[in-house]
């Protein structure tokens, strides 16, 4: 095999590894808030995935009180909810803080949506989201959207 040739599988196998990297980058609070809202703005659910708890309880506030508590309904609820082309979004990052294990942030989100008639609507909330420290990385280990009054 020539020079050119391991070279460029040598550079190929190091860039992919620098991705998968990338996408489960949890390995600090910041790392781990940015690499979850990036897959919501991606709607990349493998990456999104790799920032959620490996443990069995994951509460989930939605906008309407609905509350849930187990990984694998946030699971399913965020799935569905990624894989959905009609809604748009984006926030203001309000508050984050992290100690040695539990990192906070929360943000003022503007979300556009439609119902299942096909008709627009429009919510204003605070996203609270929680992770912790787990297995090496910080994971969701809480999300909860809080409604604002209309602006």
């Amino acid at each position: 095999m020539n020079c050119a040739v391991v070279l460029r599988v040598g550079t190929l196998a190091l860039l992919l590894a620098w991705q998968a990297l990338a996408v489960a980058n949890t390995t600090s609070f910041e790392a781990a808030l940015a690499t979850h809202l990036g897959a919501i703005q991606k709607r990349d659910w493998a990456a999104f995935e790799s920032t959620l708890t490996a443990q069995g309880t994951l509460t989930f506030v939605l906008p309407n009180g609905r509350f849930t508590k187990t990984s694998s309904d946030f699971k399913k609820a965020s799935q569905a909810w990624l894989a959905d082309p009609d809604w748009s979004w984006s926030y203001q990052l309000l508050s984050a803080s992290s100690n040695a294990h539990t990192g906070v942030a929360v943000l003022k989100v503007k979300y556009v949506d439609k119902n299942e008639a096909g008709v627009e609507y429009r919510l204003h909330y605070l996203l609270s989201l929680v992770f912790s420290q787990e297995q090496g990385g910080w994971k969701l280990i809480h999300d909860q959207n809080t409604l604002l009054p209309e602006e």
